[in-house]
């Protein structure tokens, strides 16, 4: 084009330009007009149609490339809020299962206090001590692993079956509570003939001194519940005709 402009348009017109790939179709039509105006100095019909065609294709190529640089922008800012989401997540639970965990120890801690005094009192006699002895021991065997929660909270739900089924836990419990608080659980029943089984063993917890998150646990209820539930089962003693009213309602405020 340089040297020989003339010779440079014969050679691109000895070219098969219908056998070119779409970019050296559109290299073709780029070369092909400005040869032809470095001859001429002017563009026919045919050499400006071929000029707008290689900038058709090129600014195609470039709204291509956008779309592209687009496509990867959205689909690396996907990836990143993706992975960013999973790790906010994880974060979550990790931080969800260390709560459950404290408030499973805590449970545990105040059950194996309140057991232990109530055992005292009973001359030695077992209430349920030595599940409270494995539940610690699961904890601390298997503390910092995968598997803490699980063997926690399958010891947990042994002792929640105990202290709420007919069972040698529960009945401890009840004699204990009977021994050491004038025959407490039997007058509740005497005074409330119909009391429902939860509201039965929230006043037994209550009264044995268990906590709020101890209760809340046992029972698998949260604690606005148990507030509530607690609140309501005080409304019914009042109201209670019995000479034990205010003996009923006293052992909930020791």
């Amino acid at each position: 084009m340089d040297v020989d402009p003339e010779g440079a348009l014969y050679r691109l017109d000895s070219l098969d330009r219908s056998s070119l790939s779409n970019h050296d179709k559109a290299t073709y039509d780029y070369l092909s007009a400005e040869v032809f105006y470095r001859n001429y100095f002017f563009l026919d019909d045919a050499h400006s149609s071929a000029l707008a065609r290689a900038y058709q294709y090129k600014e195609l190529e470039r709204m291509r490339l956008s779309n592209l640089a687009l496509l990867l922008v959205a689909i690396l800012s996907t990836l990143v809020l993706y992975f960013w989401a999973r790790k906010s997540q994880t974060q979550r639970l990790l931080l969800q299962k260390k709560a459950e965990n404290e408030r499973i120890l805590s449970a545990a801690e105040d059950l194996q206090s309140r057991l232990s005094a109530l055992q005292g009192r009973q001359k030695g006699q077992d209430i349920g001590l030595d599940m409270l002895d494995r539940l610690f021991e699961q904890y601390y065997v298997y503390e910092g692993t995968d598997n803490l929660q699980p063997k926690v909270l399958k010891e947990v739900r042994t002792l929640v079956e105990g202290l709420r089924g007919n069972s040698k836990l529960r009945q401890g419990l009840e004699k204990s509570l009977n021994e050491s608080r004038d025959n407490v659980m039997k007058r509740l029943k005497v005074a409330l003939p119909t009391v429902k089984e939860e509201d039965y063993l929230l006043y037994m917890f209550t009264v044995a001194g268990f906590s709020s998150t101890t209760i809340s646990t046992l029972l698998e209820k949260d604690k606005p519940y148990v507030y509530n539930r607690l609140y309501r089962l005080k409304e019914r003693l009042k109201n209670v005709g019995s000479e034990d009213r205010d003996f009923l309602l006293g052992q909930l405020e020791r």
